[in-house]
């Protein structure tokens, strides 16, 4: 991860703080292949990774309101990292969220087509808990590139969640969201007319 990036991060101590926090760590996966490559073509990652610790030291009360829902995106292998890690920050675990990807890749004899979202909060439920309103466990979309989330989890929490938001590490602006990252493009999304849920 390029170092001015984290001196930024560090330095906004003090400034606006987030009620929603989505954070889609750099994880540095290692597979049967080689490390920080593709699992499908070998081909360099287009992004800088951290390890478990530098991810554990990101300084995510920079960003985080002392009553916050956190969105963390982990891998296959990186739920029990991520669990530990949201605990370190002060978070409580209370569920994961399934992105079905509707197709995968196998991998040491398992057909991977899912990647999640660990869900915690800091004091309370800040989600819509209103009858008949609710974040589902599991959602789908088609990747549109690598590591690109999908669109219905941001229409989702645009509707569920409460202001201010923010996505760190983001790869593109979504409506509705702060974006903080050195890979972030610099445009920002419309919201979907209706977002397909499961």
């Amino acid at each position: 991860m390029k170092e001015p990036f984290l001196s930024e991060a560090k330095s906004l101590h003090g400034k606006n703080k987030y009620h929603t926090v989505v954070i889609d760590p750099p994880w540095q996966v290692c597979c049967n292949l080689t490390n920080e490559k593709f699992y499908r073509t070998g081909r360099k990652l287009p992004y800088k990774v951290m390890s478990d610790s530098e991810i554990g030291d990101f300084p995510i009360n920079n960003f985080a309101d002392e009553e916050c829902d956190l969105f963390m995106w982990v891998t296959h292998t990186k739920i029990p990292a991520g669990l530990r890690i949201i605990d370190q920050w002060g978070f409580k675990y209370h569920a994961l969220l399934t992105w079905d990807k509707l197709s995968g890749v196998c991998i040491n004899g398992f057909y991977r087509r899912t990647e999640y979202v660990i869900y915690g909060y800091r004091k309370r439920l800040g989600i819509d808990v209103q009858e008949g309103h609710y974040i589902p466990t599991l959602f789908k979309e088609t990747p549109k590139t690598h590591s690109q989330k999908p669109d219905v989890f941001y229409e989702l929490l645009r509707k569920r969640t409460q202001e201010p938001r923010i996505d760190i590490f983001a790869r593109k602006r979504h409506f509705g969201f702060d974006a903080f990252g050195d890979e972030v493009e610099h445009y920002v999304d419309l919201p979907l007319l209706e977002a397909k849920l499961e």
